[in-house]
């Protein structure tokens, strides 16, 4: 036990001492604040004692010019200036903790977390559109490296609980925000636990979860659901920002290649086949302004990964988000799905889903993501049963595009062939410190 506290103290200085985190400076100045004032006390001694300081300065200067001083002096002025610095500095340290012992359980932590929380905020500016399990995972594996990161949410889900509450208040689906939210924060398991519970019970609860209802309490109360999400971000001490795409509630509209025409997003698998194009019921709905901004200064945006149609393209689908990624310096990168959705990408390659981009945004992306491991035979299997199938890349067609594929091993383990998080994060912070040049 012994060892293991002197151990995390080592760690605690070092944190203390590490680049970034201020504390050298300050030390510094404490250092140079208390010679000065000792030279200055001394002066005033001096000064007060006018005529008669020779004969107070009589045994220093005896001691100043002894055999003994000659001797050791210089090794007793080290060992005080360093019995000095190391009593400020554990000073230092110790008033940090009495000060800190109010908000946080182990103040000792205050140094890793502080060096954790500056590592991140130095981070690249990244905005990730999109919703589903696919927009959290990622952001489960981003906010280790940044807490420079905005999640534009798409909000036209129309099933579920999400789905009562859009018809029972007028909002837009919480859902996916909700996932979001819990993704972003320090305490994401207990957090998540508590969002996601499904209650079972009630004839009005059954089927509602925590995180909608949440949601739809603090639109109540505010009035608006733009300034709800503000509050709630804010609330949870987020790493990051998670806001919806538009405060209105939309409707998703899709056309089949097949031509025909269904309404609603849990209506679009319905039918069997590709879709062909999606727009929402309200032809121009306003972006939040937070989303506007977020884009303007980020190093890089990121589409996906999730369903193409449904989580990836609405949130182009609003005109002003639309035409600020249009203009964005910030470098652009699709996350493209391992596997195909039936009914929504039924046979659809790599090109066809940078086709879809292309014409619902008007550009292409700068860089494509794929997973390039191979999917194990059970899970390919059970995707068959589904009618669902490995999204093809046909690279030729890439580089007569001009357009970059970059091919990394991005399989996660588990049942569903989904990107790892981590990895996947590697891989855009690597692209994104490569753009900012940090």
């Amino acid at each position: 036990m012994r060892a293991t506290e002197h151990d995390a103290g080592i760690v605690s200085w070092r944190y203390w001492l590490a680049p970034g985190m201020g504390v050298k400076r300050h030390v510094t100045l404490a250092v140079a604040g208390g010679v000065a004032f000792a030279l200055g006390a001394a002066g005033a001694v001096l000064w007060l004692l006018g005529e008669g300081r020779r004969t107070a300065a009589e045994p220093l200067e005896s001691m100043l010019t002894s055999r003994s001083w000659a001797t050791f002096g210089g090794w007793a002025s080290l060992a005080a200036l360093l019995a000095g610095l190391t009593l400020l500095i554990w000073a230092v340290q110790r008033l940090n903790r009495s000060l800190l012992s109010n908000w946080l359980p182990e103040p000792g932590e205050a140094a890793s977390r502080l060096h954790d929380r500056l590592r991140r905020a130095r981070g690249p500016r990244i905005v990730a559109l999109g919703g589903g399990t696919g927009l959290a995972r990622l952001l489960r594996g981003l906010r280790r490296e940044t807490s420079n990161l905005t999640a534009v949410v798409a909000v036209s889900d129309d099933g579920g609980s999400s789905g009562r509450l859009r018809a029972e208040f007028g909002m837009p689906a919480p859902g996916d925000l909700v996932d979001c939210l819990a993704a972003l924060s320090d305490e994401e398991i207990a957090l998540g636990r508590l969002l996601s519970y499904r209650f079972a019970r009630g004839t009005e609860l059954r089927g509602h979860t925590f995180g909608n209802l949440f949601l739809a309490t603090l639109t109540e109360v505010e009035g608006d659901f733009a300034e709800a999400l503000r509050i709630a971000n804010r609330m949870l001490d987020l790493r990051g920002a998670v806001y919806p795409v538009t405060a209105r509630p939309v409707t998703l509209h899709a056309r089949k290649r097949d031509g025909s025409e269904l309404v609603g997003e849990q209506h679009v698998h319905e039918g069997g086949g590709a879709v062909e194009r999606v727009w929402l019921s309200h032809a121009e709905p306003e972006p939040i302004p937070e989303v506007l901004a977020a884009l303007r200064s980020a190093d890089l945006v990121v589409l996906g990964p999730g369903s193409l149609y449904t989580s990836t393209v609405p949130p182009l689908l609003v005109p002003d988000v639309r035409d600020t990624l249009c203009r964005s310096a910030a470098l652009l990168a699709y996350v493209c799905n391992i596997m195909t959705e039936d009914g929504e990408t039924t046979g659809m390659d790599a090109w066809d889903h940078l086709e879809a981009i292309e014409a619902h945004l008007g550009r292409y992306p700068d860089v494509v993501l794929m997973n390039d491991q191979p999917v194990d035979r059970l899970r390919l299997a059970a995707y068959a049963e589904e009618r669902a199938g490995l999204v093809q890349l046909d690279a030729e067609r890439f580089e007569g595009a001009g357009l970059t594929v970059l091919r990394l091993p991005l399989l996660a383990d588990g049942a569903h062939a989904q990107h790892d998080p981590e990895r996947l994060a590697a891989a855009l912070l690597g692209i994104a410190r490569e753009r900012s040049g940090s």
